[in-house]
């Protein structure tokens, strides 16, 4: 720590790194949270960059001249500019704090005071080491009254913001500020000696935060509402291929004239509207996956969300990464007990015939085409099925 004699732009990436592989491993171990290939990778590029730091990181001579540095104008300036950061941060994190969870001066507020205290405690904790008699008492003092803040921030911030936006912001910015301070304060420019690779390296952790964090795309977020402010959909003005994929959409369901269940010849026309919608949505960015399943949930509130032949169609042919029927076969027999009579029949005619085929109605799915040449087969597999 900076206590025991290490940089203050060295620990806080170590300790980032740190925490963040720990998080991972215990969350991941014991089922709290699936880490997915972004974070998973982030993590290890964070490890990585944390790790280079020990090569080209400040390298301080052990008696360091903290009264001096202290007093430069300078980094006197910079601390005035942290307290009073701080205590600006306090005033509008009170004032946000009952806004709605999405709110981004709150995020911005709570994220910016986390990271102003936690820069502050990591230079003061730098001087427990190096002061001594009264100053050492009012260091102590400051450094006690600095990790309540740090604790106050963080348990409120993750219980009023949005943990999957406040946590790589904050870490992002924690970084960068600690960086700065190092420079401004404590002379880091002096003790590094490859200044481009060091400063590099701090890009590659904050890329690290920013990959463990996939809710997070600024970028992204950043384009779309550019896009959006330029497109005027109604009148036909679309600047994405999301944009694209919606008129098209609005122009095939314009032809149904209301009709729910469209013409045999408009059917593929609408299905491949629907899926170009939600696919280049997905690819996008534009639509998120819990919309997603609150679609398929509303979707199926129609139908009701018991045992139904679509979900076990879905789960038997559509879902590629579902592994269970391979390894243990019984289990596909165990969903497919779970159905009406009536439904092993609606699974039968799914497997019979292609998606592009099948016609959904208010009352369940009806099949154009060969039912009474295919009934007796479907009748005998539909009662191996049930045992009967």
């Amino acid at each position: 720590s900076t206590a025991l004699g290490g940089a203050v732009a060295t620990v806080m990436p170590v300790q980032t790194g740190a925490n963040l592989l720990v998080n991972m491993f215990w969350q991941a171990f014991l089922g709290m949270k699936y880490f997915n290939k972004s974070m998973r990778v982030g993590t290890m590029v964070l490890i990585c960059a944390v790790a280079e730091l020990s090569e080209i990181g400040p390298d301080e001579p052990a008696n360091l001249p903290v009264l001096e540095l202290l007093s430069h104008q300078v980094a006197m300036l910079w601390i005035v500019f942290l307290v009073a950061c701080t205590a600006f941060c306090m005033v509008g994190c009170y004032r946000t704090m009952n806004e709605p969870i999405e709110s981004v001066p709150k995020l911005l507020f709570f994220t910016m005071l986390t990271t102003f205290s936690t820069v502050i405690g990591c230079s003061v904790g730098k001087c427990l080491a190096m002061v001594k008699g009264p100053a050492l008492v009012l260091v102590i003092i400051i450094y006690f009254v600095d990790g309540c803040l740090v604790m106050m921030s963080t348990v409120v911030a993750n219980a009023r913001c949005d943990v999957a936006l406040f946590i790589p912001a904050q870490l992002s910015s924690q970084l960068v500020v600690n960086m700065i301070t190092g420079y401004l304060v404590w002379g880091d420019a002096k003790y590094v000696k490859e200044p481009v690779a060091y400063i590099l390296v701090y890009i590659l952790c904050i890329l690290g935060v920013y990959l463990n964090s996939p809710d997070m795309d600024l970028v992204g977020d950043a384009l779309r509402q550019h896009y959006i402010a330029q497109s005027k959909l109604s009148e036909g003005v679309a600047k994405t291929g999301f944009g694209h994929a919606i008129l098209r959409l609005l122009s095939v369901w314009r032809q149904q004239q209301g009709r729910r269940n469209p013409e045999n010849s408009d059917i593929e026309a609408c299905r491949q509207g629907i899926h170009d919608v939600l696919q280049v949505g997905l690819d996008t960015g534009s639509i998120k996956h819990p919309e997603v399943s609150t679609l398929c949930l509303r979707l199926l509130q129609e139908r009701g969300f018991g045992p139904n032949a679509a979900v076990v169609h879905w789960i038997e042919k559509d879902m590629r990464h579902f592994k269970y029927s391979a390894q243990d076969p019984a289990l596909q027999d165990e969903f497919r007990k779970t159905l009406s009579a009536e439904e092993h029949e609606k699974l039968l005619l799914l497997q019979d015939r292609p998606a592009q085929s099948l016609a959904l109605s208010d009352t369940g799915i009806s099949l154009e085409g060969s039912y009474p040449r295919l009934q007796g087969e479907r009748a005998d597999r539909s009662a191996r099925l049930l045992g009967t």
